[in-house]
C-alpha cells in the first residue's frame, strides 16, 4: 500500500473540509508561507506513524505544504510561538490524553480571533485565552 494513500493519513474529504473550515488559509504562517492551505497539519504531531486517533479533525488545521514541512523541522522557539497560538499541542502520556488536550486548546486565526475546533466543518469563536486552556 502506498504510504500517501494509506490509512495513516486523514481521508482527502476530511482534509478538504478542514481547509474550508479554516477559510482556505495556512494558519501556521511561518516565514516560508504561501498563504493558501493545500493540506492539513497535525497540531499534536503523530510522529513516525503515530496513532490514527490523532487524525481527528480537532487536531488538524489548514496549512500550506511549505509551512507543514517547516513545522516538522522547527526549533523550540518556533514551536513555542505556535503553541502560544494553539497551533502546536504538546504530546501527553497517551494518544487519548494528547487528543483531549487538542480538544480543549483553541486556535488563533490570522485575524487574531480564537476558535475552538468542533469537527471538520465546525468551529466556535471563543475569547482569547488568559492563562491558557491547558
Amino acid at each position: 500500500m502506498n504510504k500517501r494513500t494509506g490509512l495513516n493519513h486523514p481521508p482527502v474529504s476530511v482534509k478538504r473540509a478542514v481547509i474550508a473550515r479554516d477559510g482556505g488559509f495556512c494558519l501556521l504562517a511561518l516565514h516560508v508561507c504561501t498563504g493558501e492551505a493545500q493540506t492539513t497539519d497535525h497540531r499534536a504531531n503523530r510522529g513516525a506513524g503515530g496513532s490514527r486517533l490523532l487524525n481527528d479533525p480537532v487536531n488538524l488545521i489548514g496549512a500550506c505544504a511549505l509551512c507543514n514541512g517547516a513545522k516538522a523541522d522547527a526549533n523550540s522557539a518556533i514551536l513555542q510561538a505556535l503553541e502560544s497560538r494553539g497551533l502546536w499541542v504538546r504530546p501527553d502520556s497517551t494518544h487519548e490524553k494528547t487528543l483531549a488536550r487538542a480538544r480543549r486548546t483553541p486556535v488563533e486565526d490570522l485575524e487574531d480571533r480564537w476558535w475552538m475546533l468542533i469537527s471538520a466543518t465546525e468551529r466556535v469563536e471563543v475569547p482569547a485565552p488568559v492563562g491558557g486552556y491547558l
